[in-house]
């Protein structure tokens, strides 16, 4: 060999040695930040705890149904599906089988960071707080759990309804939340410019929360009586679909 091929073999093998090194490296440090990130989500509140029911207290009394409250698994199996039953009969086909965490108390609630009454994720989890145990917030958040059931990492981002008829369907179904109050066409007309779910707040501290949800509500009622409930659940078909849901509902009531 000589001395040049030599020199350039040492200089191959010193390089490929460093590449080695810094991968060594970089693959440590990202098994560390990934530990760390585990032992960090674990010890934060979130739905994400869902991961391991059993450490954070719940129990399994049916098949995705998870409670802090064994002792009442008749009474909350019932509430389940009666509420399911209700979105059936209004959709006309069965509400996805969401995994369901049903808190009896505050700790559990604040575990598993539901921050109201309920909280539905995607199609794919619902969870309700000790207020939550009723047929109302579970029919609630059964139909949002329908109504997004096609909702993809894409239609998080590109939502397919906007927020006041997402919540205002829910709240219509359920008739829940119920509010007595006045409820005036320039309630409706606000709510309407609720667009995103963070959008949602300013119209809370602009109107309270039960004047909110049932003025949404007052607007999908408002559908419905305009183009029937087939009108309604053809609406929310071709917004599941794809179609512009300004566009279809536009369509709908002008027939």
């Amino acid at each position: 060999m000589s001395p040049a091929t030599h020199a350039l073999g040492c200089a191959v093998y010193d390089l490929i040695g460093r590449t080695m090194r810094r991968l060594a490296r970089l693959f440590a440090f990202l098994t560390n930040a990934l530990f760390a990130a585990l032992v960090v989500g674990a010890a934060l509140p979130g739905p994400h705890r869902i991961l391991a029911p059993t450490a954070y207290g719940l129990t399994q009394i049916a098949p995705q149904v998870w409670t802090d409250a064994p002792g009442r698994s008749a009474e909350l199996l019932g509430l389940t599906e009666t509420a399911r039953a209700r979105v059936t009969a209004f959709f006309g086909d069965t509400p996805p089988r969401a995994t369901l965490v049903l808190c009896s108390t505050h700790a559990c609630a604040d575990a598993f960071g539901i921050g109201g009454n309920g909280l539905s994720v995607t199609d794919n989890l619902i969870l309700v707080s000790p207020g939550g145990l009723t047929r109302g917030t579970l029919t609630h958040e059964m139909t949002h759990s329908r109504l997004h059931r096609s909702m993809g990492p894409r239609n998080l981002v590109r939502q397919p309804y906007p927020t006041w008829f997402d919540e205002g369907l829910a709240t219509h179904v359920a008739n829940h939340p119920r509010w007595n109050g006045e409820v005036t066409q320039a309630h409706r007309a606000r709510v309407r410019q609720v667009q995103r779910f963070w959008q949602l707040g300013e119209a809370f501290q602009e109107l309270g929360v039960g004047r909110t949800y049932r003025a949404a509500a007052a607007e999908v009622a408002s559908i419905e009586a305009r183009a029937g409930r087939a009108g309604l659940l053809e609406l929310i078909a071709q917004a599941e679909d794809g179609e512009r849901f300004a566009y279809v509902l536009a369509d709908i009531t002008a027939r």
